[in-house]
């Protein structure tokens, strides 16, 4: 699951090369990888590739801080067995 939303964040909203890689603990708000724009793409992505729905009350920034947050929120929100069904 880092590893998809790595490679997402990667390759969709890293603006600078010179961040990359990206670690999975690296604050995307501080770094300005994440603005207003960036995460409502980033929740689409997730939305469509984990099949689940982020409520208002869920974009929080501590559930998008950063790839290992999002793996949290995400692990939080679903059972594992789902995790390949989008493969």
């Amino acid at each position: 699951m880092e590893t998809v939303i790595n490679e997402y964040i990667s390759r969709e909203l890293v603006q600078d090369p010179a961040m990359l890689p990206l670690a999975d603990e690296k604050s995307l708000l501080e770094s300005g990888i994440l603005d207003s724009l960036s995460l409502l793409r980033l929740v689409v992505f997730l939305e469509e590739r984990f099949g689940i729905t982020v409520g208002d009350a869920d974009l929080l920034p501590e559930n998008f801080a950063s790839v290992n947050a999002i793996c949290s929120y995400l692990r939080a929100r679903k059972p594992a067995k789902q995790e390949a069904a989008h493969g």
